[in-house]
């Protein structure tokens, strides 16, 4: 394990948390407060953005270079999730809207068919493809895979659920913002902790 992978799990781990907590934030403002799912969610968060670290650590050298490489990340993140934004689109809500609160009206096996299907296989599928076009490996087509997979379950996870409802534009709103902040907080942390472990090793050649 080197170094430079090193930098990019931490700052995946960290990135997961600042999504975390920028998700929380927005949805206090916005919709209603969930704080109250942060202990558990911050294990969730860091075990997602170690996995995220990971594809990132085996496509480093095939990214473009900062501050591009931000963008890039964005874009990843955003392919992998938007082929279950499109079913989620075109298919019957799973909810509807009323005076006195969601009502479902759709059968529980369907929502969950859909989780399954629609959201998690698509992002795995999606994301190792697209892992196996820029890394061209097959450990960078896992690691991606695996990161579309966590991604889906945590940022993601609603998408099958507010597909044609009302709420559809704060949620996906509130997921770009997340995306947005989790790849800038993961990009510039991995340069800063990468920089930072040259400078150490510098020194460490130099005290020999």
């Amino acid at each position: 394990m080197n170094r430079t992978n090193n930098a990019a799990y931490i700052a995946g781990i960290v990135a997961g948390i600042a999504g975390l907590l920028v998700f929380l934030a927005l949805h206090a403002l916005w919709i209603v407060p969930i704080w109250f799912i942060l202990p558990v969610g911050q294990i969730f968060a860091g075990g997602g953005g170690l996995a995220v670290g990971w594809a990132y650590a085996e496509l480093f050298q095939r990214l473009p270079k900062r501050p591009w490489t931000v963008l890039a990340m964005v874009g990843l993140i955003s392919a992998t999730l938007l082929p279950a934004v499109v079913l989620a689109e075109l298919r019957a809500p799973v909810f509807t809207v009323t005076p006195t609160g969601p009502v479902q009206t759709v059968a529980t096996p369907i929502i969950v068919a859909r989780f399954c299907g629609d959201l998690l296989a698509t992002a795995t599928i999606v994301g190792g493809l697209a892992g196996w076009w820029l890394g061209r490996t097959r450990r960078a087509a896992l690691a991606t895979a695996v990161a579309g997979f966590v991604f889906a379950l945590g940022p993601g996870h609603n998408i099958p659920l507010i597909g044609g409802t009302p709420g559809v534009g704060k949620e996906f709103a509130i997921m770009t913002v997340v995306i947005g902040i989790s790849a800038l907080v993961l990009v510039e942390g991995h340069a800063w902790l990468a920089a930072r472990e040259r400078r150490h090793a510098i020194l460490d050649e130099v005290a020999l």
